[in-house]
């Protein structure tokens, strides 16, 4: 804004001259010496810079502008598999079946072993992604792990994909425990059969990294009661 104030100071000497200084009397007819010290005053208006416009820019110019940088956006995340959950009950089985000394206790055995092969065949297939916009379950499959969608919800149908901002809570049960066995959370994106989009509540067995997908929930600002 020098041109401006260069502007105002020269408006205020003209003000603020002197009948000797700006209209004194000569031979010279008044009118020519009025505008001879005129023309003296206003001339170090355009004598920083030399251009006879650059009070007009002072006038529209906003300062120099200053670029913002930009935040950095996060990474896409795969989760690591886990296949702690599939060790313990496979733990607890196998000492059923082999220490147990009646049927009961041989088929509870028998049914962990079940649970701790499943386990282990959705861990090894099942990976748990965070991209930009949504949490999502994907398929794996070579040894490249080449990722694929993985169909519809069997439980509640739609696409197992799930925008943070649906989220309403996210927990890991049983909480606090170091070997967590459920992952859970509700959101309302989506809708159920009655028409209604209250708040989908879902659970998966604990077969990802259970640290890593809690950091991530926390890091994309997915909603989580706090008690």
């Amino acid at each position: 804004m020098v041109s401006l104030r260069l502007l105002l100071s020269s408006s205020l000497a003209l003000l603020q001259a002197t009948p000797s200084s700006a209209f004194v009397t000569s031979p010279l007819s008044s009118s020519r010496v009025g505008s001879v010290e005129r023309r003296q005053e206003v001339g170090p208006l355009f004598a920083e810079d030399n251009n006879p416009f650059g009070f007009v820019q002072g006038l529209f110019s906003g300062g120099t502008a200053v670029a913002q940088p930009k935040t950095p956006a996060i990474p896409d995340v795969v989760v690591d598999s886990d296949y702690t959950l599939a060790a313990v009950f496979a733990s607890i089985g196998l000492s059923s079946v082999f220490l147990g000394h009646d049927i009961f206790t041989s088929v509870f055995g028998g049914l962990f072993v079940l649970l701790a092969t499943l386990f282990a065949v959705q861990a090894s297939r099942i990976r748990f992604v965070f991209d930009g916009e949504a949490f999502e379950l994907k398929n794996a499959s070579g040894d490249d792990e080449q990722l694929s969608d993985s169909g519809e919800n069997i439980v509640v149908g739609g696409a197992n994909r799930w925008k943070y901002e649906t989220f309403v809570n996210y927990e890991f049960f049983p909480k606090g425990s170091p070997v967590p066995i459920l992952v859970y959370f509700k959101e309302t994106q989506t809708v159920k059969e009655d028409g209604s989009n209250d708040g989908q509540i879902h659970f998966f067995p604990a077969i990802a990294n259970c640290k890593q997908l809690e950091e991530q929930f926390a890091l994309r600002g997915c909603a989580k009661i706090r008690e």
